[in-house]
């Protein structure tokens, strides 16, 4: 468990705060690319972090992250409109480049002072299928995160986001939570209510790596036969991964956090050999992976909060049991955590063993914000080739430090 305190530092993201300030050290996506898709389209107004942005699409294609408060007297810049390489305010009509520089001045002289005026602007950039943003001091850019999946074609993966109705960290855990659960539900051949009814004993082992953390969840076995391994990841700041299945397929998703008690995830699906099968794309259709269904037209899951996360009790007045309302682990994770609240009390908790991977995430953040307070950078800003990894699937020697096994070593080495 946490003290209060030490969950106030985890869990406030706002401008001037411990967190917020490491969280804006790297790039993360803010929308998918296609919500900007072509030159001089609608600006999106973007909420991360506690702050609203402006993002858009130049004349020429170039895009462009603002603060959405215009600098003359704080109308939205996201409700103006792009034109001639340039965005006007609605209000006032001054227009501002993608740098933040004004380009027009209505019913002003050409010497006033006011064309010495700057928006705020920040570094973005469209990016395996996102548009990413960098928040943090313009002078000191990180390197971009090297996922496998921002370097495979287009149609050998498939992004989506959603929102999630509490605190980052809880999305996290829950990402985390899910690996552990549908590792065990591979292993073991079981259901979701039979893994809550009995669950295999297994191991969960966290290692420190220079990305954040390398996890490995085993399950028991009797006598010589080897253990079922599932290795996934969890990479600084708040990316998690998802167990490999079967047929090579590979996932992630980015808990980007909203604002404290709000955040949007962004799930990724991809082919690391070939583009994405009829079937994939189905599933990610109808919700079994880690693209939940949606309530149409905005992004909320359709088994959300609100509604007790669907049917609670079946036509014959049974009650449906939490597990079997949704169609994967990895919705039923989410939703756990967000039964807990939207900033959960983390000093009243009770962890065991397994939850390593849980205690290790927290840990680290939490040293590298207060670090941070102290002047140093966290070194993995500047090392975008450490996110060069990948889950694995398969069997572990008995006896062998999962991290050590040379299958596991390399099977985690991205390919592309």
């Amino acid at each position: 468990m946490l003290s209060r305190e030490d969950n106030e530092l985890l869990t406030r993201v706002g401008p001037g705060t411990p967190m917020g300030d490491l969280l804006r050290r790297f790039w993360f996506p803010i929308l998918i690319a296609d919500e900007l898709p072509v030159p001089d389209c609608d600006p999106m107004r973007v909420r991360v972090l506690g702050e609203y942005f402006v993002a858009w699409r130049n004349t020429a294609g170039v895009l462009g992250l603002l603060d959405a408060r215009c600098p003359h007297r704080g109308a939205d810049l996201s409700q103006g409109m792009s034109q001639e390489n340039g965005i006007y305010c609605p209000r006032c009509l001054w227009k501002f480049d993608v740098d933040g520089n004004i380009l027009d001045l209505p019913m002003e002289p050409v010497d006033s002072p006011l064309w010495k005026v700057k928006a705020p602007a920040f570094k973005v950039t469209e990016y395996g299928g996102m548009i990413w943003a960098y928040l943090g001091p313009q002078d000191d850019v990180p390197d971009l995160p090297e996922f496998e999946y921002t370097r495979v074609d287009g149609d050998q993966r498939h992004v989506s986001r959603f929102l999630v109705e509490c605190n980052y960290m809880q999305g996290v855990e829950g990402g985390l939570d899910a690996s552990r659960v549908s590792a065990l539900e591979k292993a073991g051949s079981m259901d979701k209510a039979e893994i809550l009814d009995n669950e295999p004993s297994h191991t969960v082992e966290a290692k420190s790596t220079d990305y954040g953390l390398l996890i490995g969840t085993a399950l028991d076995a009797d006598g010589n036969v080897n253990p079922e391994l599932q290795v996934t990841h969890w990479l600084m700041p708040f990316y998690t991964t998802a167990p490999a299945d079967a047929d090579g397929i590979l996932e992630g998703v980015a808990w980007v956090p909203i604002d404290d008690e709000s955040t949007m995830a962004f799930a990724v699906t991809y082919n690391p050999k070939r583009k994405l099968s009829k079937k994939v794309l189905d599933d990610i259709r109808l919700g079994k992976r880690v693209h939940p269904q949606l309530t149409e037209g905005t992004l909320r899951r359709s088994r959300n909060r609100e509604n007790g996360f669907q049917e609670r009790k079946r036509a014959d007045g049974t009650f449906v049991p939490f597990a079997d309302r949704f169609r994967t682990s990895f919705e039923m994770a989410i939703a756990c955590q967000e039964s807990m609240g939207t900033i959960v009390d983390r000093s009243q908790e009770t962890l065991g063993p397994n939850d390593g991977a849980v205690e290790g995430a927290r840990k680290i953040l939490m040293t590298a914000a207060v670090d941070l307070m102290e002047g140093t950078i966290p070194v993995i800003i500047h090392k975008g080739e450490a996110y060069r990894v990948r889950s694995y699937t398969g069997e572990t020697q008995r006896g062998t430090k999962f991290d050590e096994d040379e299958n596991v070593r390399d099977g985690i080495n991205a390919k592309v």
